[in-house]
């Protein structure tokens, strides 16, 4: 008899949890769905604005190279952006046919060879000291075999490397003349891209009109 009751207490208690764990995991999934809409309404928002912005900066670059004759292409940007524009620039106003990973390359090597040139500018993010010669040829080995991104000291490089001037246009600032003083008989490239930002967005052609 006390084996025949076991057997039939055991089947009530193993109901109740049934019943009583597809209400947790109910309310589980109701909080995760609530979670992820509220951050998806908050992306939405927050990219609402971001395009907001970025027509506005894009407005004003547009009216700020207007007098100069000059026109705006979008470039992707995937980590290749300023490599690309370079590129396209080099392709329209030197004749120059290279693609991006060519341009990595080249900048790479120039970099390599001129180390005192460059290491001024890389220093650690963490305490702020310049870059040891073996951080510096990691951060060049990155240059050229990843899509990460370029900075001033790519630019240098660049103008250095296919000896052109290079234009950076933004919004509210100067145009900033790299190799300006240097290569005086070439037509400079024109770059733009967004403010506190580290991507180039733009390759700045030649209006057709």
């Amino acid at each position: 008899m006390r084996i025949e009751e076991e057997k039939k207490e055991k089947p009530v208690t193993s109901l109740a949890n049934k019943q009583k764990k597809p209400n947790r995991q109910k309310l589980r999934k109701e909080r995760k769905a609530a979670k992820l809409a509220e951050e998806q309404n908050e992306a939405a928002e927050a990219a609402k604005n971001q395009i907001n912005m970025r027509e506005i900066e894009r407005n004003a670059i547009i009216e700020l190279i207007k007098p100069m004759g000059l026109v705006i292409e979008e470039i992707p940007a995937n980590g290749h952006c300023l490599y690309n524009a370079i590129s396209d620039q080099l392709q329209l106003r030197h004749n120059i046919l290279v693609n991006y990973k060519e341009v990595r390359h080249k900048v790479a090597m120039y970099m390599r060879q001129h180390p005192d040139d460059f290491l001024p500018f890389l220093s650690n993010t963490e305490d702020g000291e310049i870059y040891s010669l073996e951080q510096f040829h990691k951060y060049c080995d990155e240059l050229e075999k990843t899509a990460v991104w370029g900075g001033e000291p790519e630019i240098i490089a660049i103008s250095r490397v296919y000896k052109v001037p290079i234009h950076i246009v933004q919004m509210s600032s100067p145009i900033l003349k790299m190799s300006a003083d240097i290569f005086l008989d070439k037509d400079p490239i024109f770059l733009s891209y967004p403010f506190n930002n580290f991507y180039f967005r733009y390759s700045v052609k030649r209006s057709l009109l």
